[in-house]
């Protein structure tokens, strides 16, 4: 897919760091469209950092940046830095352990050029356990009437009803990511709905596709998820 970075934040190396990166890696090696670059955004001199430039990325060798983070290395910080070093009109957040299906940009393309007003892409997520075993989902709520003024919109009204959402496989333009500031890291665990929430009262319209992520959630509450499809939020810019 031309004109978007798949960011990879990568703080700390754990026994089990390689095999789930591999999986992620794997998971974007196997899109049926790939993505124009896999920014791999690194603490400076991490043993996370040697990790990723070290590590074999196959076919996709010629699409890998690794940069080093010389500030803060919270999520929302790494995140702050791989967007401001993209150099394309979209990116995409994978966290080292979560997993894109195979037709994840394949969708992400149509529907950009189905919806060009569009400008942020979000997943519906359904929660399984290690066995695979149905759990719930996550980011659903704007498909009941009840939180929502518009079903399939996600408002400031639906935000302040349920707080749930989760914006792994996030797809967003770069321009408006920066242009409201991106995400606070000084909010710590609730930087995400601090962000959805920021984005909605700056007039963004928030849609939402019945498409599915799957995120499974092991013993010791490591996730995965496989995006399978799409969810969208419209950026509307106002005077003053």
């Amino acid at each position: 897919m031309n004109n978007i970075t798949v960011i990879i934040p990568l703080h700390e190396v754990s026994e089990d760091t390689e095999k789930m990166y591999g999986n992620a890696i794997k998971s974007v090696e196997e899109q049926t469209v790939k993505p124009t670059q896999l920014l791999i955004v690194t603490p400076k001199g991490s043993e996370a950092n040697t990790f990723a430039n070290k590590f074999d990325y196959g076919t996709l060798k010629d699409l890998v940046k690794v940069i080093e983070n010389d500030g803060k290395t919270d999520f929302a910080s790494q995140m702050n830095f791989g967007v401001a070093n993209c150099e394309t009109k979209w990116f995409s957040i994978l966290e080292y352990d979560d997993e894109y299906s195979k037709i994840w940009f394949k969708n992400v393309e149509t529907y950009i050029e189905a919806y060009p007003e569009i400008d942020i892409f979000m997943p519906i997520i359904v929660d399984v356990d290690e066995f695979g075993q149905f759990i719930g989902f996550t980011n659903e709520a704007v498909w009941a009437n009840s939180f929502s003024e518009e079903l399939g919109i996600l408002d400031k009204d639906a935000l302040l009803s349920y707080q749930n959402f989760n914006i792994d496989g996030i797809v967003m333009k770069k321009e408006y990511y920066e242009m409201y500031g991106g995400f606070k890291s000084n909010m710590k665990l609730t930087f995400i709905y601090e962000f959805l929430l920021r984005m909605t009262y700056k007039s963004c319209k928030v849609m939402k596709y019945l498409d599915l992520v799957t995120n499974m959630l092991t013993n010791e509450l490591v996730h995965y998820f496989t995006v399978t499809n799409l969810v969208w939020i419209q950026l509307k810019q106002t005077g003053g």
